[in-house]
């Protein structure tokens, strides 16, 4: 990932960037999600980044870090999260009771889905989460609208939101279906090296975060700038092909993987400072997009 181009400190010091948990640029051993995750920021579109990682990794903090990196961009502009256990009513939304008996008239308090609209959707364990919630969830990612029909309420919210989500592989995968809905999956992280884990608690232990505020704001000055370039960015019909192909020797069915994995060299390209799809862009989008779906492998020629 291209940051060699940084802005001065003297362009960044107007930018203001609290931190409430570590930064993004702190965090170490991560480099793979921290790419996924600058991808999805330069492509919203790409639906959301679902993280495998054992306990204990740092998964959740890097999604904190991110949303907080990204917090003044379009389509990032704020963090909502679902616990484990939430209830439908909590959810979906439902009857607002104090404003109702207020007015005499039914009035709709919106739900976590709702007040996600326009940004980021965080849920921690996504495994673990029970059905009822999950195709709920699923359905918002499918139509970016929440149905509500309940308490004599018939309520059709916006929820055009982007996923962040993580699991335990210990503790099983994600259902497939969420899978098919979100671009990027991160396989699980390998074991961390000794030196890496010691990085980390190195740096956990540093109560102000200041020197890390130059380097926040120059990955999200180059989000900004990979955002802008993204749309001119050029794939050859070639390379499409190449994708598809990829997708096929991987058994994958349907042609939603193929989009996202277009997408992700795209981004991959702009987040390089490039006006054109090479061949790292598409190996990065084979093993973020099509791997991670793979229900076969290619025979070796």
């Amino acid at each position: 990932m291209r940051r060699s181009s940084k802005p001065s400190a003297s362009s960044l010091g107007s930018v203001d960037m609290p931190h409430t948990s570590i930064p993004f640029a702190a965090l170490v051993g991560l480099d793979q999600a921290q790419h996924a995750l600058m991808l999805l920021a330069v492509d919203p579109l790409l639906g959301g980044v679902i993280l495998g990682a054992g306990a204990g990794t740092g998964k959740s903090s890097l999604m904190r870090g991110f949303a907080e990196l990204v917090a003044s961009l379009p389509h990032c502009a704020h963090l909502v999260e679902v616990p484990l256990g939430v209830t439908e009513d909590r959810l979906l939304g439902g009857l607002d009771l104090e404003a109702t008996l207020a007015t005499g008239t039914r009035h709709y308090r919106a739900g976590l889905l709702a007040r996600a609209d326009g940004g980021l959707l965080h849920v921690d364990n996504i495994n673990l989460l029970d059905d009822s919630s999950l195709n709920h969830l699923l359905a918002t990612l499918d139509t970016g609208i929440v149905r509500v029909e309940r308490e004599g309420l018939s309520q059709r919210s916006p929820a055009r939101l982007v996923l962040l989500a993580t699991y335990d592989p210990a503790e099983g995968t994600p259902r497939r279906h969420l899978l098919d809905r979100v671009g990027i999956i991160v396989a699980p992280l390998t074991r961390t090296p000794a030196r890496t884990r010691a990085e980390t608690v190195r740096r956990n232990q540093q109560l102000d975060y200041a020197a890390w505020h130059e380097e926040s704001i120059a990955l999200r000055i180059l989000i900004e700038q990979a955002r802008t370039l993204l749309p001119a960015v050029q794939i050859s019909d070639t390379q499409l092909h190449q994708l598809a192909e990829a997708a096929l020797a991987f058994g994958i069915e349907g042609q939603r993987a193929d989009l996202f994995a277009c997408r992700v060299a795209l981004a991959a390209a702009a987040l390089e400072g490039r006006d054109a799809v090479e061949p790292d862009d598409l190996a990065l989008a084979v093993r973020l997009v099509l791997l991670p779906r793979a229900t076969r492998l290619p025979l070796a020629a």
